[in-house]
């Protein structure tokens, strides 16, 4: 590791941040601040989730279509808005996070299958405090697809809006070469687009798929998907009501 310059996290801590020489990535310094950054208030200015919530619907439904995939868990889904708009959408969309309680997805907690078919981490991998262990939790639930987003390092410097030091809750910052490494070691095929981060099971996609999947996390063709999508009407709202309301006495 070689240290590149170093911030002050939480408005109070001077933490070093470091270069890996092996694959490029960047990480702080053991983040012993982590369970007061996910308790402090700062963490609640998130004013872009619920904008953010609607680009990776318009992200994670045409690329579970495409691969026809229906069973998801949204990890580290936060308070279950995806989680609910994939449902509304037909999909079998599960959350799990353990920092949030799933105000939004009650009642889908639990998934009703044994593995998920397609495995949702939208802002997730940065927080991973040990990657490795991390990763291997997410890669041994086998799904058949992994897809991401995260902010992907290329030597930015301390002024680079990701790393948020003054939340505290971003701590590792993924190079194209650590991404690629990863789906290697776990037997995947990778895509990058934009932030959006697809990994694939070895050979299980074909050409025409892939380029479709290159087309689909397009920005371009984002805007437009999430445009079609708030024009079809939800069809999941009601049968998730009638199934999770109490029954009568």
């Amino acid at each position: 590791m070689r240290k590149q310059f170093a911030l002050k996290v939480l408005e109070k801590y001077d933490v070093e941040y470091s270069k890996c020489s092996l694959c490029a990535s960047l990480q702080c310094e053991r983040p012993y601040w982590l369970s007061e950054a996910y308790q402090s208030n700062l963490a609640l200015l998130d004013t872009g989730a619920a904008q953010r919530n609607l680009a990776n619907l318009a992200a994670a439904f045409p690329v579970s279509r495409i691969l026809g995939l229906k069973n998801l868990v949204d990890y580290g889904g936060g308070d279950g808005l995806l989680c609910r708009l994939l449902r509304d959408y037909g999909l079998n969309c599960f959350v799990h996070d353990k920092y949030a309680a799933a105000s939004y997805a009650h009642g889908f907690a639990i998934p009703n299958f044994e593995r998920p078919e397609l495995l949702l981490a939208f802002e997730v991998l940065e927080h991973f405090e040990s990657p490795r262990n991390d990763l291997d939790a997410l890669f041994k639930l086998n799904p058949d697809a992994i897809f991401a987003s995260t902010g992907i390092f290329s030597d930015q410097g301390p002024d680079w809006w990701y790393l948020t030091p003054e939340t505290g809750q971003h701590v590792f910052f993924y190079s194209r070469q650590a991404l690629r490494q990863i789906a290697e070691s776990k037997g995947y095929d990778l895509l990058i687009s934009s932030n959006y981060i697809l990994f694939l099971k070895a050979d299980s996609t074909s050409r025409l798929k892939r380029l479709l999947l290159r087309l689909t996390m397009q920005k371009i063709t984002l805007r437009l998907t999430g445009a079609i999508l708030r024009l079809l009407p939800a069809k999941g709202v009601w049968s998730d009501f009638y199934a999770l309301r109490p029954p009568k006495p």
